[in-house]
């Protein structure tokens, strides 16, 4: 129902995924998770400074399901691979794609929630339709993420400013404060943006990618991304991942998940 723009396609497939020893895990009892606390619905602080989200809930319940207690180690985004790779933490759940590159360096679990880069604009606003109408706009993303890459990727043929920003919440004060004409976000944060804030977000009927979420692990730790795929199935079969993602982001995207990655790198 979307158009898709400037990606190259790859396909996921479970069974290329490389098989090894299992990395240390903390010490069998305790899964360790990295994660970006400042982006919401997926994982950020309440009022109360409170860790909450859609991936909260989710590995919470993954803890239940493994008989492991759950410890969230709070990072930037920019240096949540570097975590992961230092084994300062065992997975990451922070709401990440698998891309074609992350699939050289990383395995994921099967994907739980489908996801893809969108454009967002004011509301009132004409919409857009191609990313060629973004030419000589000011674009505003969060860095180092899937949708800096896809405005970067469409950046060689469009002529428009990108804004990077250390936040994804950032990106959308920006735009309301009239700093950036238009967000590239994931769909997921985007169309929770909008539905709390209708008078000042809309929602592009373009798709640049198809990302899907998954679970991040490294290379050799194959027992352990068994384990979460066994605890993942669970969780679809008893309906709580429908559940989960129908409380954070008001519908469920967990279902009829299109594994075939159109990803700009």
């Amino acid at each position: 129902m979307k158009k898709i723009f400037g990606t190259v396609t790859s396909m996921l497939l479970a069974g290329a995924l490389l098989s090894g020893c299992a990395a240390e895990e903390s010490d069998g009892s305790v899964l360790k998770i990295g994660t970006d606390d400042t982006y919401p619905p997926f994982e950020f602080r309440d009022e109360a400074n409170k860790l909450v989200g859609f991936e909260v809930d989710l590995a919470r319940e993954i803890g239940e399901e493994l008989g492991m207690e759950v410890e969230f180690i709070s990072t930037s985004w920019a240096g949540i691979f570097n975590g992961l790779n230092s084994k300062s933490y065992d997975v990451i759940m922070s709401a990440t794609s698998i891309t074609p590159s992350r699939l050289e360096s990383y395995i994921f679990t099967d994907p739980h929630m489908t996801n893809g880069q969108v454009i967002v604009t004011r509301a009132g606003e004409t919409p857009i339709t191609s990313p060629e109408e973004l030419e000589g706009l000011q674009v505003g993303v969060q860095l180092e993420t899937t949708a800096d890459i896809a405005a970067t990727n469409n950046n060689e043929t469009t002529d428009f400013e990108i804004l990077r920003f250390d936040e994804v919440i950032q990106t959308f004060s920006a735009m309301k404060a009239g700093h950036v004409d238009v967000i590239v976000a994931d769909y997921a944060v985007a169309i929770d943006y909008v539905n709390k804030d209708p008078e000042s977000y809309q929602l592009t009927e373009v798709m640049l990618t198809n990302e899907p979420i998954a679970i991040t692990i490294r290379k050799d730790d194959t027992a352990l991304r068994d384990k979460l795929n066994g605890a993942l199935d669970s969780l679809r079969e008893d309906g709580t991942l429908s559940d989960l993602s129908v409380k954070w982001l008001g519908d469920d995207y967990t279902t009829d998940i299109d594994t075939e990655l159109n990803v700009a790198e």
